[in-house]
């Protein structure tokens, strides 16, 4: 009885939201019905938890209404996916207990700050307990991990909220949640860019040839230095394969030789296993390093152990491949705390300085003397490597929505896209085709869109010099293809996966053959091994395999031109995009075993096709004809696939939003 009150609660909110009874201001026109609903009890829900638990803050008792909101979000929420899974590939769920939770936080701490209420000498204690009970109320994580975070992070989060005016729109807006996204013009960029942008496809493909150059990527190491072998994967904390298992304890929660599909990072040895066989079975030309190297436990990370495990992976870099140039970029695991980067214009005890001058101390063995004022002063650079051909290495972390910076003054981005639009002008003005890397792929959902924008807008308009973006951060082996904003497919951006395993994912490195003249990627081959049966024989080293070359499983069109037309192809004949899906998370158990659902395949080939969150188009055509093919097909062949997950997901979301609504009429 009470679930058939809760959907006609859900039912008559979705015809007073199709009737147009009431408007959300600042919220997107492109959201649907079903999520303006819920961004409508988003904001309200939110609104009821900061008021109340404010109260709560100051008599100590709570209020029955908060105890069943907050009964009912903790119930709701996958308190590891939260940590490990990119916000934009959350389920509904998830994203509106990220989203309430995320307005609610901000809302109490703005307030509590504008009311003068934590101003006296035990200003940080007093505000360290009050986010630890919000972490409790939410069943965010462990009280370790939200006590680590917080010490962590505390000092940025105060000079923030003492220098602007925050408010938990304009800081919540900004995730790549369409039920919390407002328009927020004082956070849009727009760039001069010199020159005429392409009218047509970029169809540029070069013949292979036996000249062919071949090139190295690795990505996402995440060598954890305290990975214990026989340790607890399943533990609570954001990251595991740490803490000893506790007396009795189910054995088949031991954390594997090799590194474990669970939240777990890199063994040393796994490590050396990699070099080792790159070293063994290939001749390369350069190495690709596109960042993150510490492990994921950014509730307790130092300084010192980010520099020494630096140190220490660049040491073996250049011990395995003495006489290889290497070209490295920045990840957002390597400051501390954890992806936060800024630049002058912070205070001194904040800036990550520290970082940028022990890199050049790393790089600079491979790297021009001329390189070294812009890795000091924004951990980017450009190298030419021949009179025909340079690389630009970007930091961007510019784009990432946990750099807190980015909610102080969004503005202090611009002068990197500045400088990369005129390095890319240079460049072309010098006859030299270019190669881009770039740790987190601008499509990503953690990338602030209105950066990916401006990003997209100079790909686009030097795709005749771009000729392949390299990147990593997402721990998928795919791609992404960049379109101009009239729909024209200019450069294609390559993911080389990850060395971690963090998570539910092989092992795997990337090698890519590169035609002579243009650098232009023709080929690319990834090598993995599988953690189940390397777990089985923990004496032995693990069985390195090509798992599949692209363009024969795929196409020999690897432009920009040729990807799209693969998409197309993709979604007319949903078992390739399934093929694509399955090495997109390198033929992992758990992958293999969970499946993929209609609603899962328009979300990967959806994500192939984005390079700006918020710009879909290509998406969704996609999608449309993905849709048709889906329906052409047989039930049974859909049933095996893993169909159904996506109903019970949506409607996980519809209950939570049920059930809160009636609790508040009810109340």
């Amino acid at each position: 009885m009470k679930l058939i009150w809760s959907t006609t609660l859900w039912g008559i909110a979705l015809l007073l939201v199709g009737c147009g009874a009431f408007s959300l201001p600042n919220v997107p026109d492109t959201l649907t019905k079903e999520e303006r609903l819920a961004a409508l009890q988003s904001i309200t829900v939110a609104e009821e938890i900061s008021r109340d638990y404010l109260k709560y803050h100051h008599t100590g008792i709570q209020t029955d209404r908060l105890k069943e909101i907050g009964y009912d979000l903790r119930n709701s929420h996958s308190r590891k996916d939260i940590f490990t899974e990119s916000m934009a590939d959350l389920k509904s769920a998830d994203q509106f207990f990220v989203c309430t939770m995320c307005r609610s936080t901000i809302n109490v701490f703005v307030r509590t700050f504008t009311e003068g209420e934590l101003s006296g000498p035990q200003r940080e204690a007093e505000v360290k307990k009050l986010s630890l009970g919000i972490c409790d109320y939410f069943g965010i994580s462990t009280q370790e991990v939200c006590s680590g975070l917080f010490d962590l992070n505390w000092p940025i989060f105060d000079f923030i909220f003492n220098e602007t005016a925050a408010d938990s729109q304009s800081f919540c807006g900004m995730l790549p949640i369409a039920i919390c996204q407002v328009k927020q013009d004082e956070y849009n960029l727009t760039m001069t860019i010199q020159g005429d942008s392409p009218t047509e496809h970029n169809s540029e493909l070069p013949a292979r040839s036996s000249d062919d150059l071949l090139i190295l990527q690795f990505t996402d190491i995440h060598y954890d230095p305290e990975y214990a072998v026989g340790s607890n994967a399943d533990c609570d904390e954001p990251m595991c394969c740490r803490t000893a298992l506790a007396s009795g304890a189910d054995t088949s929660s031991a954390a594997g030789y090799w590194s474990d599909y669970r939240s777990c990072d890199t063994p040393i040895h796994l490590i050396h296993s990699a070099f080792q066989h790159v070293k063994d079975n290939h001749k390369i030309e350069w190495i690709y390093h596109t960042g993150d190297v510490p492990p994921h436990n950014v509730w307790s990370t130092t300084k010192q152990g980010n520099l020494d495990m630096l140190t220490e992976i660049d040491g073996l870099l250049a011990e395995y491949f003495p006489n290889t140039p290497i070209y490295p970029c920045l990840g957002n695991h390597e400051p501390h705390p954890t992806n936060v980067f800024g630049n002058d214009e912070i205070p001194t005890a904040l800036s990550v300085k520290w970082l940028y001058e022990h890199v050049w101390s790393l790089w600079s063995k491979w790297l021009p003397a001329e390189a070294e004022a812009t890795v000091l002063r924004g951990g980017y650079y450009t190298v030419p490597i021949s009179q025909d051909f340079r690389v630009i290495a970007l930091n961007s972390m510019d784009c990432y929505l946990y750099n807190w910076w980015l909610y102080y003054n969004a503005t202090l981005i611009q002068e990197q896209l500045q400088w990369f639009h005129d390095t890319l002008l240079l460049a072309e003005q010098s006859g030299q085709v270019v190669h881009v890397l770039t740790h987190i792929p601008a499509g990503d959902g953690d990338c602030w869109s209105s950066w990916a924008k401006e990003y997209n807008r100079i790909l686009t308009r030097f795709s005749g010099i771009v000729t392949g973006v390299f990147s990593g951060h997402t721990h998928k082996d795919e791609m992404n293809l960049h379109y101009s904003e009239e729909g024209f497919a200019t450069v294609v951006n390559w993911n080389g996966g990850s060395l971690t395993s963090y998570s539910d994912t092989n092992p795997n490195y990337r090698l890519y053959e590169l035609d002579p003249k243009r650098r232009q990627v023709v080929e690319h081959h990834t090598y993995i091994f599988n953690l189940t049966a390397a777990n089985q024989k923990p004496d032995e080293q693990p069985e390195w395999y090509l798992e599949y070359e692209f363009t024969k499983e795929f196409t020999e069109d690897t432009s920009p031109a040729g990807i799209d037309k693969l998409l197309v192809q993709m979604a007319e004949k949903p078992d390739l995009l399934r093929k694509f899906r399955r090495y997109k998370f390198t033929s992992s158990d758990p992958k293999i075993a969970e499946g993929c659902d209609n609603t899962c395949l328009s979300k990967t080939i959806c994500r192939i096709a984005t390079s700006n969150y918020q710009e879909r188009t290509r998406c969704k055509e996609l999608q449309a004809i993905l849709a048709e093919s889906l329906e052409k097909e047989d039930n049974t062949d859909v049933d095996d696939q893993g169909g159904g997950a996506s109903g019970l997901k949506a409607f996980s979301l519809a209950s939570l939003l049920a059930l809160l609504t009636a609790s508040a009429i009810l109340n």
